[in-house]
């Protein structure tokens, strides 16, 4: 949950927040025009994404089973999915500061995905 707050606080902080930023699919918070690179942003590009992605596999090692583990496995899918989604949509709006962004920091995972 912490990493959910500070990820959200961020974006409100340092992403200098415009909803006349033209784009309908994202929710309020992620209408940023600045890149945010500092706190979990140093190290991850989706702190948000990191903690569901935590979450889902945490329940599934509490509690290992089938289920668990089909919902673990679909919940990273569909993650990888959206995080990639996204990746694109910064790409398309922050251009090669974005593209400078990813070369230096990980997905989901600090050092190692």
């Amino acid at each position: 949950m912490g990493l959910v707050l500070h990820g959200v606080w961020l974006l409100r902080q340092v992403g200098r927040h415009d909803e006349r930023r033209d784009d309908s699919v994202l929710l309020s918070f992620e209408k940023t025009t600045a890149l945010v690179t500092v706190g979990a942003y140093r190290f991850i590009r989706h702190p948000l994404y990191s903690s569901l992605l935590f979450l889902a596999w945490g329940v599934f090692f509490k509690v290992p089973g089938w289920t668990g583990l089909i919902f673990a496995l679909a919940a990273t899918g569909f993650l990888m999915a959206t995080a990639r989604a996204e990746e694109i949509e910064d790409l398309r709006f922050f251009g090669q500061a974005y593209s400078d962004y990813m070369s230096r920091t990980r997905r989901f995972i600090p050092f190692i995905y």
